[in-house]
Order: C-alpha cells, then structure tokens, then sequence
C-alpha cells in the first residue's frame, strides 16, 4: 500500500513514542528549550518584538497564554507569533537542517502546552516530532535555501509547527493528513528580507500558521493528503526547477536527525552562515592585530549559498550587522568575539572596524563552494600584509555543532547573558535550573511563571 507523505507524518505523529525513542533525544529536547528560551528572551526586548506585540496587544483576544518575556497574555495562536519573533529577532537560535528549520517549534509549543495544561514528557515529545518532520522537509528539497533562496524557517517551519502542535493536542491519525495540507498552502519566507525585522517575522508566521492548520484541521476543516508532494503540490512548486524526492518521509521514526547530523547552538548573534569565517579571523587574531596598520587586503571566502546570503557592505542597521562579513571580520580581529553589544549602533560607528572593512573582499571558496542540507558552510580568512606575508585559517565546522561542541560553561554563559535583556538574575538562574532538572520538568506549571519580567 502506497502512503503520503502527510499519512507518514500522520502515523509518526501518533505512533511516536518517547519512551521507546534514543536516550538522547530528551537531553537533546531540554537544551534545545533552554536555548530557545534564552533567546526568546533577549529578542522579546528588541524593536521588532516590540511592534508585534503592540499589534496583538490591540486584538485583545483571549489571555489563555503568555508571551515569553512579556507581561501581555494573549490566545496561543498570537503568542505563537510572538515567540516566534522573538526567537529570531537577534538571530542567536539554534541551526538544524539548512539553518533555523525548526525555529517555529518552540515558539508554538509552548503557549499551546500551557493553554492545554499539557506535560513534560507531551512538551518534549511534540518537540522532537516538529523537528522530525521539518527535518524530512528540509531532506526532500535540500537546495530549498541554498538554490532557492527559501527562509526555511518560514517554509519548512510551518510544517514542523503544524505536526507539533498536532501531537501536543493528542489529534487523531485521520485528521493529521488533512492539518499537513491546510500546512502545505501556508509556507512563506523570503531570502531577501534578510536583514531586516521581517526575516524574524518568518517563523512567527510558520509558528502561529502551523497552530492554525492544526486547530482547523482538528475541527474538521479538508486539505489534500498528498498536498506535499502531489502533481500541484509543494515540493512540486516551490522545488521548481529544482531536484526533489519525498523518500525521506518514509523514515520517519526509524532514522531521528536530530541524533545526526544534530543541530548547532550559536556562539554569536548573527547569521550561522557567517560563524565559521569569524572564527577563522578570531583564529589569526593574536597574529594579526599587532600589524593591523600593516594589512593591505582581507579576502574572505565561503560556500556558494553564504556568499549569497550575506550582505556584501558595511551595515547601515543592527539588523544589517547580523549579516555583514565586511563588519564582523574586521570587527573580530579589532575586538575578538562578537558579542550582543557588537550588533548595535555604538558599535557599528566604530571608525577602525570602517576602515579596515574597506580593505575587505568576499567571494566563492573553490576548495568547499557547496553547502549541505546539514547547514554545513565553511569559511576562510585570508589576510595579506603590505611585505608580501600574508595569514591564512579555513574553519569546517562552527562551534557549538556536534563536531565542535559547545562546553557547558560557555552555553550558560550565552544563557544568562541572553535573559538579562528581560530578566533578573535570580530569575535566570531559577529557570536554568528548573529546565535542566529533569524532576522539575514534569511540572509545567512552574514554568510559566518563569517566562514573564512581573
């Protein structure tokens, strides 16, 4: 018997079951929510937070659930929306599967967990379904980013928030296949709007969209079963002129990418695309500093998709700067890593990050020009100095990936730092705790209270 797609998402997100999965896939969920959480934090202060806020805050729905990091309450669709934003407004969320795939899942989840009064263990298992599901999406068209300048976050989001918030309110398998259709006609995020507010904007949407293709579908609403890969479906659309094959979903709940490749937890504040050619340039720092006066030209070069992706000047916003090699090279070797501070205007006017940054050139590297589905995207800092010498370092793969993991001590450090934007430190440091004590979890309703600066 031949299934669908969506019908193989259908059987997973019933089927699954936690207890039965990888060990892992628990403690991979709890530092995925501390992360996500901690962001959600620091990017709920930023302007673009802000504004959508002042809209939902006008709606005045139903206050069934909380906005991280904000004391407004609202219906669970709109703190989706919110969380959303938020997650992504410093772009500092976690990459998996062609950068922030499953950036929409946690903001969904959690709103929906808290007006459903729903578990622990139901919270984490919709967690690894969402990620799952984006993950086949991702696999089934892996040039969706790097070909077609999709934000996966906003396409392949609003799939992965649609299955977990299917699972989270326990709908049953017939009615799933329809809820991936209503999904399937929502996917929007264009690459474009990279470094601007509408780039968080994206998996706001595919948070709040992918709740609202579940509780339609829930209800009865209809959608196609192969709207994923049918003859006008999707893949078929949105994959044109682009290879595409749906096989991926066949493994559902055999194969969990979120085991490998696994996802990568951010260092810096900035486009992930970006990470591996500033670490590079933090590598020939100590060299390179003392004859800064000295350097004639810094050539940097990346894979195909990076290079495209970036914005090749010097950046006119913060949120700009999240993009910019020709800001955060210079800016690495003036001042070292990139912190939040980097990302402001103060920062941005600094005059000896201008003037080296016009010594800057960015291009294709031939030695690695492609990047994978796995978000792999190596970069190189080449500098060359006015005697002819010259430094040169390529780094393969980001800190914080699973081949360069990032240490506990810097994770917290990137956690707290991340909630004092919103937050106290006593509060901070209650909710570290209480999402790493795996007892303390099973009680959710601590939790939310946790989420809120009142």
């Amino acid at each position: 018997m031949t299934f669908t797609c969506s019908e193989r998402v259908a059987a997973f997100v019933t089927g699954f079951d936690l207890q039965a999965a990888p060990a892992e896939l628990t403690d991979l969920a709890q530092t995925a929510l501390i992360d996500t959480i901690g962001v959600m934090l620091a990017g709920s202060a930023e302007p673009a937070s802000g504004i959508v806020c002042d809209m939902i805050a006008s709606e005045a729905a139903a206050p069934a659930a909380g906005i991280v990091g904000r004391g407004l309450r609202t219906s669970p669709q709109s703190a989706a929306l919110a969380n959303g934003t938020a997650t992504q407004a410093l772009d500092f969320d976690l990459s998996f599967m062609s950068g922030q795939s499953a950036a929409a899942v946690v903001p969904a989840i959690l709103p929906l967990a808290e007006s459903l009064n729903a578990t622990a263990e139901e919270l984490i298992a919709a967690w690894v379904v969402g990620c799952e599901v984006s993950a086949r999406i991702v696999r089934s068209f892996p040039s969706m980013s790097s070909g077609g300048s999709w934000h996966a976050a906003g396409v392949a989001g609003v799939f992965a928030s649609a299955a977990a918030c299917a699972r989270l309110m326990q709908v049953p398998e017939p009615q799933i296949p329809a809820i991936m259709g209503i999904a399937a006609s929502m996917p929007a995020g264009l690459g474009e709007n990279y470094g601007t507010m509408t780039k968080p904007l994206h998996p706001g949407r595919a948070a709040r969209d992918g709740m609202e293709a579940a509780f339609l579908g829930a209800r009865g609403f209809t959608a196609s079963a192969s709207a994923i890969e049918g003859r006008q479906g999707f893949l078929a659309l949105y994959a044109r002129s682009f290879d595409w094959d749906p096989s991926p979903f066949d493994d559902l709940g055999e194969v969990y990418n979120l085991t490998a490749p696994g996802y990568r937890i951010k260092p810096f504040a900035c486009g992930g695309l970006l990470h591996t050619s500033i670490e590079a340039a933090l590598q020939l720092r100590d060299k390179a500093l003392p004859r800064l006066d000295r350097i004639e030209a810094i050539r940097v070069t990346a894979t195909t998709h990076a290079a495209n992706r970036v914005i090749d000047r010097y950046p006119w916003s913060d949120d700009s700067s999240r993009f910019s090699l020709k800001y955060l090279v210079p800016y690495a070797l003036i001042h070292g890593a990139p912190t939040l501070a980097t990302f402001t205007e103060k920062a941005l006017d600094d005059p000896r990050v201008r003037a080296l940054s016009e010594k800057i050139s960015t291009g294709v590297d031939r030695e690695f020009p492609d990047t994978t589905a796995e978000g792999g995207s190596p970069g190189r800092v080449r500098i060359a100095f006015d005697d002819g010498s010259s430094l040169e370092r390529a780094v393969l793969d980001a800190s914080g990936s699973p081949a360069a993991p990032m240490t506990e001590t810097v994770f917290r450090a990137k956690f707290d730092d991340c909630c004092a934007q919103s937050v106290d430190a006593g509060k901070a440091d209650a909710l570290y705790s209480y999402l790493r004590s795996p007892g303390e979890m099973r009680k959710l309703g601590d939790l939310w209270p946790l989420l809120s600066p009142e």
